[in-house]
């Protein structure tokens, strides 16, 4: 048949490549001095690691245990049988540790840039540390992320993080150790789950503070949509959000 069919069926297969490890060797030849009788072996060249990993699959092992928090035996499996990467537990260990002395540098740097942030979200969750319990403690800026863990959940942990003299709003769910920012901002999910609770209660009497409360809530969001999506100017979403009966300094986005 001939023609043109300018709009075909389209049937796409998706299929993994075949993956095997990119090896590149290095020869180093090793000299005597014919004058002194003195072995000299030739240095590698500049930027070659000294180990037998590279950085890319350092940095995916790294991956593998961090992130998708596999051990280091289920790590050196999935290496050696899946990517056919020679690899033991020790080895992972070692990929592990220079991992992260290659992460000191700009884990301290987005630490340090905290202090500098007008609004954060912060959050923090029981975790373990060499058998011991500790938390996870996350402090979300607009760019990035940085997350330390502290033996406790104490207070303490916020001006360590974000430095004894943060201006900044911290976004958070209401537990007490947050009480010592200067400036705080209450979640919203939060706080639309305690008034729909209020609307859930037996009482009518209760009942009805939480439908007036969420009704302003509601309304307050539908401004904000209407703000992304270009339809009010941000002054007239502030006055709009000055109305709704919120003080302007706890109601962030």
């Amino acid at each position: 048949m001939k023609g043109a069919d300018p709009e075909p069926l389209r049937h796409q297969v998706w299929e993994l490549p075949e993956i095997k490890p990119i090896v590149t060797e290095y020869q180093q030849h090793r000299l005597l001095c014919p004058c002194c009788g003195e072995s000299t072996c030739a240095p590698l060249p500049a930027g070659v690691p000294t180990g037998q990993s590279g950085p890319r699959l350092i940095a995916f092992s790294g991956l593998l245990m961090a992130y998708f928090r596999q051990s280091k035996r289920r790590t050196a499996m999935f290496l050696e049988d899946l990517l056919g990467q020679p690899c033991c537990p020790s080895l992972t260990v070692k990929m592990q540790n220079q991992v992260a002395a290659a992460l000191a540098a700009p884990y301290e740097e987005l630490k340090q840039a905290l202090a500098d942030q007008d609004q954060l979200h912060m959050d923090e969750s029981p975790t373990k540390e060499a058998n011991q319990k500790a938390w996870l403690w996350t402090a979300v800026a607009r760019l990035f992320a940085v997350f330390a863990i502290f033996p406790s959940r104490a207070g303490t942990a916020i001006p360590n993080l974000l430095g004894a003299s943060y201006a900044g709003i911290i976004n958070c769910d209401r537990a007490k150790m947050y009480w010592q920012a200067k400036r705080l901002q209450w979640c919203w999910a939060h706080l639309k789950r305690d008034f729909q609770a209020l609307i859930d209660h037996p009482d009518p009497q209760v009942k009805r503070p939480g439908h007036d409360l969420m009704r302003q809530v509601k309304l307050m969001f539908q401004h904000w949509r209407d703000y992304r999506a270009e339809k009010i100017s941000w002054n007239t979403f502030r006055v709009f959000r000055d109305l709704s009966g919120y003080p302007l300094e706890t109601c962030v986005f």
